[in-house]
């Protein structure tokens, strides 16, 4: 691809087409989420959002990786994701025109597999065009944008995502994306025009993943997102339940979330391994919420700092894969963090819903989970940020002529004195010198008496040695 914008050009592009398709799925998720209130219980409806609905997403995001990674020609093509994102309009028009429960579990299970699939080209897409620096910023900006935008459209609406108001409203949206697409070629361009690899100087390059240390790095944040999901979702589960209880606004507790998501962008970029700690730390909050909340005379502001908090996580679980992907040049492994939060979380939820897991239980269970999360996470620190061994090669043998020169080009010998160092360094006499080479013993000593004073040696037998060194 031949890049005719600049990074900064690139780093705002990526940055409103994230922020719009992130605000196109919350409010597809969103108004799918309040329709089911017509028809299903509290229990199935937390089971589908953020069980069943998650799961999707992470079905989508793997096979977009399995796509990107062996038909490129067919993922990365802009035309693809247009279809992807023109496919939604149908989908909600019959979730909200359709009043069956069949349905519409069927659309939400559809719909969060299409969003699984077009997440996985924003995380491609930035990977590719936006510097390692500020990809943590880059994604933490663009889903703060969605996350307050739902929000907003939702005040303004009146809170009516389930209307047909919102059939226009995402349409609108769907358009601008495309239009995006289409519009800038070079921002995002089919993977089968792309020659050149983008790069970032700021930023040391990964180890490879094809090394024992960059496949070790890989599994252990595999490992260690794949823990930070189910105590996440366990938090953000205790968040929803407080505010069921005390009645409070799922949405406008977003516009916490999109701070945290900025602030968590802004850390992981200045310094990765703040971001992570700060990112282990974090998930601690949520889980003390639901021990708190009875006594809390400020209840909204501990509410919204636990979502600031839900920030860390998310921009950790992308970032962190996107900057290796971006650094190792395997782009297909950018949403691999976020399809296995997705998968985990969804994984989680149902089974504490299933099994009815109390407050002291889902405590508990956190507490277990922290332990390997802790020395898991330090492990990976250790192994990043060890650096690798150079091996030192055994010094070349060099051949006779090679050492010949080698020795004249150091003490600048003519080339009759590098000849007679030759013989010196053998132990030959003058004589023995005189007569390989045809020349008067006198002639010899001469040439002699010149290379012990270019050397600043003494004899012939230091000449000898300080020849084979």
């Amino acid at each position: 691809m031949k890049v005719l914008i600049s990074k900064n050009k690139n780093f705002i592009l990526c940055c409103v087409i994230i922020a719009v398709v992130y605000l196109l799925d919350s409010l597809l998720f969103f108004s799918q989420f309040y329709l089911m209130y017509d028809f299903f219980s509290e229990k199935t409806i937390n089971a589908v959002s953020t069980g069943w609905a998650y799961l999707a997403q992470g079905i989508g995001l793997t096979l977009f990786m399995l796509l990107y990674r062996s038909c490129r020609q067919i993922s990365g093509r802009r035309i693809f994701q247009i279809i992807l994102f023109l496919s939604e309009v149908p989908v909600i028009i019959v979730s909200i025109l359709v009043p069956d429960e069949i349905i519409l579990m069927s659309m939400i299970i559809i719909l969060n597999v299409i969003i699984g699939l077009h997440t996985g080209f924003t995380f491609t897409l930035a990977a590719s065009h936006v510097p390692t620096s500020r990809l943590g910023l880059c994604y933490g900006l663009a889903y703060a944008f969605g996350a307050f935008g739902t929000w907003l459209i939702s005040s303004i609406s009146g809170g009516k995502l389930t209307s047909y108001r919102i059939i226009f409203i995402d349409s609108l949206i769907i358009a601008l994306i495309i239009v995006v697409i289409l519009t800038y070629r070079d921002a995002v361009p089919d993977e089968s025009e792309n020659k050149n690899e983008k790069t970032d100087t700021a930023m040391p390059l990964a180890p490879s993943f094809d090394t024992s240390k960059g496949r070790k790095i890989l599994i252990l944040l595999c490992i260690v997102i794949a823990i930070m999901a189910p105590i996440s979702s366990i938090g953000t589960n205790n968040n929803l339940y407080v505010e069921y209880c005390c009645e409070f606004d799922l949405l406008a507790q977003r516009s916490f979330y999109a701070v945290g998501l900025i602030a968590a962008g802004l850390i992981f970029d200045r310094n990765r391994m703040a971001g992570g700690i700060c990112t282990v730390i974090s998930l601690i909050y949520p889980i003390v919420l639901i021990m708190i909340y009875h006594e809390s005379g400020l209840l909204m502001l501990v509410i919204g700092l636990s979502y600031m908090l839900l920030g860390f996580f998310s921009v950790y679980r992308a970032a962190s894969f996107m900057t290796m992907a971006a650094e190792s040049k395997k782009l297909h492994l950018a949403p691999l963090g976020l399809g296995i939060a997705r998968i985990c979380e969804s994984v989680s939820v149902l089974a504490i819903i299933e099994t009815g897991c109390s407050e002291l239980a889902s405590v508990i269970l956190v507490s277990v989970l922290f332990i390997p999360l802790v020395i898991l996470f330090f492990l990976m620190l250790k192994e990043q940020y060890t650096p690798v061994p150079v091996p030192v090669e055994a010094p070349k043998e060099l051949s006779a002529e090679e050492r010949r020169a080698a020795f004249a080009l150091k003490f600048g010998l003519t080339r009759r004195e590098e000849e007679i160092s030759a013989f010196l360094s053998e132990g030959h006499s003058n004589g023995e010198i005189a007569e390989a080479l045809q020349l008067s013993e006198n002639t010899v000593r001469f040439h002699v008496s010149n290379i012990l004073k270019k050397t600043g040696m003494k004899d012939r037998n230091e000449v000898s040695r300080a020849y084979r060194q």
